[in-house]
């Protein structure tokens, strides 16, 4: 897949009884001063954006008892990695 020209690379496997999703792109990486605040609601780098959508993927995620969680390198890319319990666990 691509977004933007950027190639994004998806993986979905099952581990200790949990689904986990990672994505992972090569957008050059978030700096270590954004860090902190990617999922703060209202935060963007953008000119035009809300900054809600990495918040509202976290409400989501873990309103159905998952995890988010994110590693970067400047410089290279970003890969969240998403984590749900799988049905009956």
């Amino acid at each position: 897949e691509q977004a933007n020209g950027i190639p994004i690379h998806i993986t979905l496997r099952t581990e200790n009884n949990q689904a986990i999703v990672n994505i992972t792109d090569e957008s050059g990486g978030i700096s270590d001063l954004m860090m902190p605040h990617i999922f703060s609601p209202n935060f963007t780098t953008k000119t035009s954006g809300t900054g809600l959508g990495l918040a509202i993927c976290k409400g989501i995620v873990e309103k159905a008892n998952g995890q988010i969680h994110f590693t970067s390198k400047e410089g290279v890319g970003t890969s969240f990695t998403i984590q749900f319990p799988l049905a009956g666990s």
